[in-house]
């Protein structure tokens, strides 16, 4: 069986996206996320968008870590979402769509940039005390549809040793058992934020979109921001977020989205084609 896909890279995420409303990975989701997403011997990327068939809006996605668990939202691959849905042929955009989270908006600013709406926060939490090595600390929390925590830093979060620190906190127990993406972040100006992010399935740095959301969110809480906060991920690319003016409303995501790649692969993918 061959699967076409087109591979996007948005704010150093690069993701797979294959249009699957011919349910062609039905009950293989899962599998073909782990071949996929493979560095060394797929085509190697940081998660798997299904484009699938919904009969009460445009269409479904779904997304798939590398380890193949299924998630709700990655709004960095949301972002993806207007230019791949035009190149299948579902006609210009703005598209309406369901996710896991819930019911987004996306459509392309301007060539290499789109913009999504974000379903509200459905829960902030400020100080839960955490240990990192050894030491008490606290964390700040919130719920978009996937669980993200953030560690204030009062040094520039290149600085951070992620791969050691990431692991800690999002196994910690205060997020057990599903876990916790974490962020490390900074301000470093009015409305202005500089961030990474270890994100669990992935298990490694990434920049996430969704992540990005939350910590705005919680950055406003702490009264940092008014409310459209710019935040520099690792890349140095920025997103914008425009947070909402009363509680529980919709954000709007915006930051670069570009196709880098089609091809397709024989499943499981090990007969690559460019």
């Amino acid at each position: 069986m061959t699967i076409r896909f087109t591979k996007m890279v948005a704010a150093g995420n690069d993701m797979i996206l294959v249009d699957h409303r011919n349910q062609a990975l039905a009950g293989r989701e899962s599998e073909a996320a782990r071949s996929a997403c493979a560095r060394h011997d797929g085509i190697g990327a940081d998660g798997l968008i299904l484009l699938e068939q919904d009969p009460e809006v445009d269409f479904r996605v779904r997304f798939f870590n590398p380890d193949g668990t299924e998630y709700r939202l990655c709004g960095n691959g949301a972002r993806c979402i207007p230019y791949f849905a035009e190149s299948v042929g579902l006609g210009p955009g703005p598209f309406r769509f369901r996710t896991g989270s819930g019911l987004h908006t996306a459509r392309t600013v301007e060539a290499g940039v789109a913009a999504v709406t974000v379903p509200g926060i459905r829960e902030l939490r400020t100080d839960i005390p955490v240990q990192l090595d050894g030491h008490a600390c606290r964390v700040d929390w919130g719920d978009i549809g996937v669980p993200h925590a953030v560690l204030w830093m009062d040094r520039p979060v290149v600085e951070v040793p992620l791969l050691l620190w990431g692991p800690q906190l999002r196994g910690a127990p205060a997020f057990a058992p599903e876990g916790t993406n974490i962020s490390f972040a900074r301000k470093i100006a009015r409305d202005t934020l500089e961030i990474r992010t270890y994100e669990r399935g992935v298990e490694a740095e990434t920049t996430c979109g969704s992540g990005s959301c939350v910590v705005a969110m919680l950055a406003r809480r702490r009264g940092w921001v008014g409310e459209e906060v710019t935040l520099i991920v690792s890349g140095g690319e920025a997103l914008i977020v425009q947070l909402p003016a009363a509680p529980g409303g919709e954000l709007v995501l915006t930051g670069p989205a570009v196709a880098v790649h089609e091809g397709s692969f024989g499943f499981p993918p090990r007969n690559l084609k460019g």
